[in-house]
């Protein structure tokens, strides 16, 4: 059983503007990756249960048959970049078959400041 791990909200002062940030990794990892969200400001979101981890476009990215997890994860535009980073660095995320990360801009979504936090 994995342990279940306690999230700070945002306080609205905190917030100027948000990104999303998607995490597509091998299941292995997930407990990796749910920790770096929490360590690095991320605010998790979904995690989703998906097959598979393709090199290729981002629409076949859970296509195949390794089972694999997609995080979906509101972060601070100042945190977004490092968030990506140091998540992709500690799961390894360059190695082949370890999975896939980027960020979404959600600037353009009216009150999505207030959706997230």
């Amino acid at each position: 059983m994995q342990k279940r791990i306690k999230q700070k909200r945002y306080d609205l002062s905190e917030v100027n503007e948000l990104k999303f940030a998607m995490f597509i990794v091998n299941s292995k990892l997930e407990q990796t990756v749910k920790e770096g969200i929490i360590k690095y400001n991320g605010r998790l979101l979904s995690v989703i249960p998906a097959t598979g981890i393709s090199h290729l476009t981002m629409f076949e990215a859970v296509s195949g048959g390794t089972p694999s997890v997609v995080f979906l994860v509101a972060v601070r535009s100042e945190d977004a970049e490092r968030l990506i980073e140091k998540i992709s660095i500690d799961a390894e995320l360059e190695s082949d078959g370890n999975g896939k990360a980027f960020l979404i801009d959600i600037d353009g979504y009216t009150g999505a400041k207030a959706l997230f936090v």
